[in-house]
């Protein structure tokens, strides 16, 4: 993975491109390129992975018309690269010169051909052309901007920030979009005029005609197959066998996240066969209720791995908290990249900078309680006087530790059970609970907001099949395109690693894996409360012991309100005082100050509550980095 930034239709400026290169120089702290012309500039920072002496970037074809700039990994580039050798002349052994001499044979075409994680530019020189595009789940980022008939693009929006034409303020629509969804809304951002590649798409930029056009190169595809159960488990185990194989190539050892669960634990159980040693990182809590250093620890002594345990303090977690936000780059309303960040920093710690990680298992194996809650659901609006409802929800919650919560728990779940044919339904109950933190804005922010229904705000990234699809295929999309992409792979996933140079690779996120899931009837992934990501766990019994293999899934979570009370915190509490609220103009001082009083003092704050509390102080935060402009060492 590398860092990538530079514009097109703008003079060569070195000293600018210089600068949008040292902001995003975590993500390729190895070295840097550039290459300049009369209507481009661009660029690159390089974390190697492959021929590491001769693969820098960027890269040209033979004759030097068609340039690259790549940030990611092509995994499938031997087998491409023997179609090509024939009619083609390669200069390196680097994975990423097979963009070029795809797009040479194939035009864009041949961005369909590529199995791997990547966020491209392309300059062809002869047509006058640019191609930006971003692979299928969004897994690297791609952001650009529009100023002028000019284009500038990076991986990361701090990037965007050097060029002193792009002002920095704040899109409103997209905080509320942030306090709804938990995230941007793909495609958008927390920026004004500052734009990111969707998924799967393809932007061509023309310079001198100053035309954009986005296409999408491949799409979600939920048409159920007729599958045996043993077809199913030996087509997935053969697929994703060979998705963990073709994921270790490089020429640097690769690591493994374990988490404890299923999913990394079958990866890491995998990937123990194609090295002499594998190492293994988890992160564990001081807060027993999130702590699963017991399930990793299992697992890493079944496997034999050499295995490395970040153990977080709620101290650790509130000292990364700037650097977490400034990372992100987008406000957060969860915990869970704050946790992530030291997790990264002991694998560059111990002069690794890959890590195998399984995001994706739940999403596309329904593995997630939004999938179960909304199956319940259904069941509640079908027969409401039924006297399961709560052993339902019992089972559905089994890994909380406050059973008083089940009653709520039970009377929050029949809202809204009067929309089950409504396409957003499985989300709605989640969403509809976010919204009412907005009552933390100010009265003149709310009335600022543009009101858009879910479907407005959502219908530019949903694929145009989606109002065809069976209610768990339109869940699933909905959990992919609202928090896997913007959420899992990005402020959880691709930042706060980048941030410590280390590259995450995602075996279940392989486009055969997902083909082969979506085409999955429900019964072999959600077979009951109980019963979820039925094949992968099926599959998993072959190489874990039947507790790993069978155990409940534990969502990952860390400690919010431990946070606030650290002397850490203390530091920050300043952003959150009546002065600052008001010089940023967003929150209700008076209801901010309740809010942080009570987590204080020590009283059991709800998930909610912990939400926007967690939520007011990193947009706070945000705007002291990204709006003032300010370091997050300051």
């Amino acid at each position: 993975m590398c860092g990538i930034a530079g514009w097109f239709n703008a003079p060569p400026n070195k000293h600018r491109l210089e600068s949008m290169l040292l902001s995003i120089r975590h993500r390729g702290p190895e070295g840097s390129g550039t290459y300049q012309d009369d209507l481009a500039s661009f660029g690159n920072t390089r974390l190697a992975f492959v021929d590491l002496e001769q693969g820098q970037q960027p890269i040209s074809n033979e004759d030097g018309a068609i340039w690259l700039t790549c940030n990611g990994e092509i995994f499938n580039h031997e087998e491409l690269r023997k179609d090509l050798e024939g009619r083609h002349r390669f200069r390196t052994g680097c994975d990423v010169e097979v963009i070029i001499h795809l797009y040479e044979e194939y035009g864009t075409d041949g961005f369909g051909r590529l199995n791997g994680q990547y966020a491209f530019a392309l300059w062809d020189t002869l047509k006058r052309r640019v191609y930006l595009c971003r692979d299928r789940l969004g897994i690297c980022p791609l952001y650009y901007t529009l100023n002028d008939g000019s284009l500038y693009f990076a991986s990361e929006m701090k990037a965007l920030l050097s060029v002193p034409q792009i002002r920095r303020e704040m899109d409103l629509s997209t905080l509320q979009d942030i306090w709804t969804f938990w995230t941007p809304v793909a495609g958008r951002t927390i920026l004004k005029n500052v734009r990111e590649i969707l998924p799967a798409h393809f932007m061509t930029f023309e310079p001198e005609k100053g035309k954009t056009e986005e296409k999408r190169y491949w799409r979600l595809d939920f048409s159920e197959r007729r599958w045996t159960e043993p077809d199913a488990l030996e087509a997935f185990s053969e697929l994703f066998d060979d998705a963990v194989r073709i994921r270790l190539k490089a020429d640097v050892p690769v690591a493994s996240y374990l988490s404890g669960g299923v999913d990394s634990s079958m990866i890491g159980a995998l990937a123990n066969r194609y090295g002499s040693e594998l190492h293994t990182f988890s992160i564990t809590f001081q807060h027993p209720d999130y702590d699963e250093s017991e399930h990793q620890l299992q697992v890493a002594r079944h496997l034999g791995t050499t295995h490395h345990v970040t153990r977080c303090t709620a101290e650790d977690l509130a000292s990364v908290l700037p650097k977490m936000v400034w990372h992100t780059e987008v406000p957060q309303l969860r915990a869970g990249p704050i946790s992530m960040m030291p997790l990264s920093a002991n694998v560059n710690a111990h002069g690794l900078k890959g890590v195998l990680t399984g995001e994706g298992a739940d999403e596309f194996f329904m593995g997630y309680d939004i999938f179960k809650e909304t199956a319940v659901r259904r069941f509640m609006a079908r027969d409401p006087e039924s006297l399961m409802r709560r052993s339902l929800v019992r089972r559905l919650y089994e890994y909380l530790p406050d059973r008083d919560q089940f009653r709520g728990l039970e009377l929050s779940l029949q809202e809204g059970l009067d929309k089950t044919n409504d396409p957003f339904f499985s989300h709605l109950y989640r969403w509809n609970n976010t919204s009412r933190l907005q009552g933390y804005f100010l009265p003149e922010v709310r009335e600022s907001l543009c009101i858009k229904s879910f479907e407005e705000r959502l219908s530019h990234a949903l694929p145009e099949e989606f109002s065809g699809w069976n209610s768990p295929s339109k869940a699933q999309a909905l959990e992919i395109v609202t928090f896997l992409t913007p959420y899992l792979l990005s402020s959880q996933g691709d930042r706060v690693a980048m941030a410590n140079g280390v590259e995450g690779r995602f075996p279940f996120l392989d486009h055969r894996i997902l083909e082969f899931a979506n085409s999955l009837p429900q019964s072999l992934k959600l077979r009951s409360l109980r019963r979820d990501k039925y094949i992968v766990r099926k599959a998993a019994e072959k190489h874990l012991p039947e507790t790993i293999a069978k155990r409940p899934k534990f969502p990952y979570r860390a400690p919010i309100q431990d946070i606030f009370r650290s002397r850490a915190f203390a530091e920050l509490r300043d952003l959150l005082s009546e002065e600052h609220l008001k010089e940023t103009g967003l929150f209700i001082p008076r209801a901010a100050e309740k809010l942080l009083k009570k987590a204080l003092a020590g009283n059991m704050t709800s998930e909610m509550e912990q939400m926007a509390l967690m939520g007011i102080a990193t947009t706070q935060l945000w705007h002291h980095l990204f709006i003032k402009n300010n370091s997050p060492e300051n």
